[in-house]
């Protein structure tokens, strides 16, 4: 019985690494991706050039600059992703930062949001070299999530995101 649970847990695993490779794949053409609880994902297209003002652009490249192309994991709350019709002020009601996010992707970085829970944590943190965790997240993460995400990360660098100061605080 011990024998058939492995298989069963190794094809799951398998099938996870497949779809998060693939948001990888979508987050690295520009996109913000989106991976939602039910393993479906959200494609948000980076801003428009024309729509992105000077003082944001320099905003964000302030936060992480674009010299180095960065992989940015989140996690944060997904299940706005999962309404009939999704849009930004969800995005934003449930993840305060989101327009930063977005200007990541407008400055060549490829960015990923997951919820972080147990079975998602070391597939949504592969080949990351960065990791945001939205505060409100950090009470549904297991004792060990820090070890478990930089294990996989490419650049095991760490920071949470504080609601109260809405400043990143490093964790790495």
């Amino acid at each position: 019985m011990r024998w058939a649970k492995w298989i069963f847990d190794g094809q799951k695993a398998s099938k996870l690494e497949e779809e998060f490779e693939q948001v990888r794949v979508r987050a690295a053409l520009g996109n913000l991706v989106i991976f939602r609880a039910d393993h479906e994902y959200l494609i948000l297209p980076a801003l428009a050039k024309d729509s992105v003002s000077l003082q944001m652009i320099e905003s964000v490249e302030q936060t992480i600059p674009s010299t180095v192309k960065r992989n940015v994991a989140v996690i944060a709350d997904t299940k706005w992703a999962e309404q009939a019709s999704p849009n930004i002020q969800l995005a934003h009601q449930a993840i305060p930062f989101f327009g930063i996010l977005m200007g990541f992707t407008f400055i060549g970085h490829s960015v990923w949001v997951f919820n972080g829970s147990a079975n998602l944590l070391s597939f949504g943190c592969q080949s990351a070299d960065l990791l945001i965790v939205d505060s409100a997240s950090l009470a549904q993460l297991g004792e060990n999530w820090r070890s478990t995400a930089q294990s996989t990360m490419r650049n095991p660098q760490i920071v949470v995101h504080d609601r109260t100061t809405y400043k990143l605080r490093d964790l790495s």
